[in-house]
């Protein structure tokens, strides 16, 4: 039998790379909430689709409140206001920057694992986080300089390998920290659910959860509302924003809630966490990011520092 749950994994990581560099695009033009809230539409109007296509109803027998409230409670959490926060930070870190910092991601899987869910906590995981402080460190450290470019419009400053201004750096690392952390509570505690759901219905469950806090957020926020109006409108912004919700929200999400259901959250979230290898390389392909030797070897900590995490 084929290993299904770590291939869903990795084909994940491949898809989520692709759909980073849509969104740092995006990002140039929508803020956080309003793309996040973008691409949480495009997926649920695909996923409600599907269910039609697939004659998967939406009120599937055997699932009470229960898994309802844990579901959208994990889409809030996890996709939210994680991938909120996500957007914000990848504007201020770049592609690369944000691969680096993303990689916490697992051992917070593997933290939310053993306190959730009772899986094994093993000792490699100590030296996992510490390659991952070194891995930031040695990725954001600017030693002085004369003086630093102007940041370019929109509040996205360009990867060019050039260094950025500290405070915004140490805001996106932060952002990004915790995006990280609140994604991985999310899918770790919709685990037991997901276990015995179709991955169909789930999925969307998930994303309604997302939408409702961004909804939210939008009604009392007057800034944020005109925002997400603007980017649910047809216009140029689109270009990279539909793509990027397609593979983001739809595409890779289902993989990835497939990849947990099928194999070990510990085991699959080092498997979605090669999408960091793969988004440095990606951004240099095609977004004309410079990856410098310093930058290329955070990567490389911050996967290993991930793949420690797993280790038995």
């Amino acid at each position: 039998m084929l290993p299904w749950g770590e291939i869903f994994s990795l084909g994940c990581a491949l898809l989520w790379a692709i759909a980073v560099l849509l969104f740092r695009r995006s990002g140039e033009e929508l803020s956080p909430v309003a793309l996040n809230a973008f691409k949480g539409a495009v997926g649920l109007v695909l996923f409600s689709l599907t269910l039609v296509v697939l004659g998967r109803p939406f009120f599937p027998a055997g699932h009470g409140a229960g898994d309802w409230l844990t579901l959208l409670g994990s889409g809030a959490l996890g996709i939210g206001i994680a991938d909120s926060l996500f957007f914000a930070s990848l504007n201020r870190l770049g592609a690369t920057g944000s691969a680096i910092v993303d990689c916490v991601y697992s051992p917070f899987v593997v933290l939310a694992a053993f306190v959730y869910l009772g899986e094994p906590l093993h000792l490699p995981l100590g030296l996992a986080l510490a390659l991952m402080v070194v891995a930031i460190l040695l990725g954001f450290h600017q030693p002085a300089r004369p003086a630093l470019a102007p940041a370019p419009a929109h509040g996205a400053p360009a990867e060019t390998g050039e260094p950025r201004p500290a405070s915004s750096s140490g805001v996106g690392i932060v952002l990004g920290i915790v995006s990280m952390l609140l994604m991985a509570i999310g899918i770790v505690v919709a685990k037991p659910v997901l276990n015995r759901a179709d991955v169909w219905w789930a999925t969307p469950v998930r994303l309604l959860g997302g939408e409702l806090v961004l909804l939210l957020i939008a009604a009392v926020s007057p800034r944020e509302r005109r925002a997400v109006l603007r980017a649910v409108r047809p216009g140029r912004h689109w270009r990279y924003a539909l793509p990027s919700a397609l593979f983001g929200s739809y595409l890779a999400m289902v993989l990835w809630i497939a990849g947990m259901k099928l194999t070990l959250a510990s085991v699959a979230g080092i498997l979605n966490q090669t999408s960091a290898l793969f988004v440095p390389l990606f951004s240099a392909l095609f977004l004309g990011e410079k990856l410098s030797a310093r930058r290329g070897l955070a990567v490389a900590l911050g996967f290993a520092a991930a793949l420690v995490a797993t280790l038995r």
